[in-house]
């Protein structure tokens, strides 16, 4: 391999470090256990807390592009990592709930808002256009990879030397390594002025002229449905951590182990598999078909799972195959722009909209599934596994209403080429 391209996939390793930014407010649902016990919260109050992230994350969604635009966009990743930081440490340190809700609030900001759109800006211009594909590949495999390893460090560091102090001193290490990755971030990772100057980054940006033209746009609609299905589906994965401890035995150790490992560890496989097929068979509207169908078999064959720990071993094996099916459709989130030809000045603005239905579902899903099983105790289960299979009923139906627009659009376009 080329010394020039090594030297940018360290660059894109450093910076994927940053997005230790989405790790921090997640973290509750990642240990979701260890929170709970740690702040000895109710599970509604829990679902709360990240109803309040959402409130401020699908907003930053929305704007993001808008600041990336108008803001160094590497300041701004450096920021956020550093904010976001400072921000989860008076977490660590806080005991009153009130203080947690306003620094959920303040994560959707320094996170999503500063980080996400300024970031995407930062990879592309670290690579040549050519090399976009090759670049973004090695950002999702260095997203995964980290996320896997920072997990296992925090719950090896929770079970063992750091027990005493459990969530908290997780959080902790969380944060040193989000405000180091930032700082190296601003050391190492170069940003060239005149590169960025020369692209037309307008596929980021959103026009505001252009809302209410895309808000009668089918495909706003159908990729922010199909978007929130997939999500609905993010959403309830990590409920396995609790479901694991309440209804087959297991420690809270190795259920927080069995569920990120699920979680990493199948988006790590799932995601370039579906890449390539996507590639392979010039389209994505067959593997969303399977992706969608898969996950809701899979899903119905979780509830039938008994409990107990004697099956323990069926549950995780029937979770290994429903979450590699939902994480096959992960890719199909990023291609139909391409495949339904979607004017080039509407692009950000359709993904803005189209993100903030999809991530809509953070403004609410943890605070209901909270409540059930505040109010219902171990039958809430069921509740949520329904609400996972409506998930991938939606994917499936918006999956196929995307896939007619692909046809209708490569229709128009071989029109052009016979005229």
């Amino acid at each position: 391999m080329h010394s020039k391209m090594i030297y940018k996939y360290l660059m894109i390793f450093v910076c994927t470090c940053t997005c230790m930014v989405y790790w921090i407010p997640y973290a509750c649902n990642d240990f979701y256990n260890h929170f709970i016990e740690t702040y000895q919260i109710t599970y509604q109050q829990a679902g709360t807390l990240l109803s309040f992230f959402g409130v401020t994350s699908v907003i930053g969604y929305f704007v993001g592009g808008w600041v990336a635009d108008r803001f160094h966009p590497k300041k701004l990743v450096v920021l956020s990592a550093v904010l976001t930081g400072i921000a989860g440490t008076v977490v660590a340190f806080s005991s009153d709930f009130r203080v947690l809700c306003v620094m959920f609030l303040v994560f959707g900001v320094t996170s999503v808002c500063m980080h996400w759109s300024a970031f995407l800006k930062v990879i592309k211009n670290i690579g040549e256009d050519e090399e976009q594909g090759r670049l973004f590949g090695f950002y999702n495999f260095s997203f995964g990879a980290f996320g896997l390893v920072c997990t296992y460090l925090l719950l090896l560091a929770m079970e063992t030397f750091l027990a005493k102090w459990e969530f908290r001193a997780g959080m902790m290490i969380y944060c040193v390594i989000s405000i180091v990755a930032g700082i190296l971030t601003w050391i190492l990772v170069p940003y060239d002025e005149e590169k960025a100057r020369a692209r037309a980054d307008a596929d980021d940006a959103i026009d505001f002229k252009l809302v209410l033209k895309v808000l009668k746009m089918p495909i706003t609609w159908y990729l922010g449905l199909f978007t929130l299905g997939y999500f609905l589906i993010r959403s309830t994965v990590p409920y396995l951590n609790p479901y694991l401890t309440s209804c087959f035995g297991v420690s809270v150790g190795v259920a927080a182990f069995l569920t990120n490992t699920l979680r990493s560890g199948m988006n790590l496989v799932a995601g370039p598999i579906s890449g390539f097929a996507i590639d392979k068979l010039k389209g994505s509207t067959r593997i969303v078909v399977a992706g969608s169908i898969g996950t809701l078999l899979l899903t119905v064959g979780l509830m039938l799972v008994p409990r107990g720990n004697s099956y323990v071993a069926l549950l995780v094996g029937v979770c290994v195959v429903l979450l590699f099916f939902s994480y096959f459709n992960s890719t199909a989130l990023y291609t139909p722009m391409t495949e339904a030809k979607v004017p080039f000045q509407y692009v950000g603005t359709v993904l803005g909209i189209a993100s903030c239905i999809g991530y809509s579902s953070d403004l609410w899903v943890y605070n209901l599934v909270g409540n059930w099983l505040d109010e219902l105790g171990d039958a809430g289960y069921l509740r949520i596994w329904i609400l996972q299979a409506a998930g991938a009923l939606m994917m499936l139906v918006f999956g196929l209403l995307l896939g007619r627009l692909y046809k209708k659009a490569a229709g128009r376009q071989e029109k052009k080429h016979e005229n």
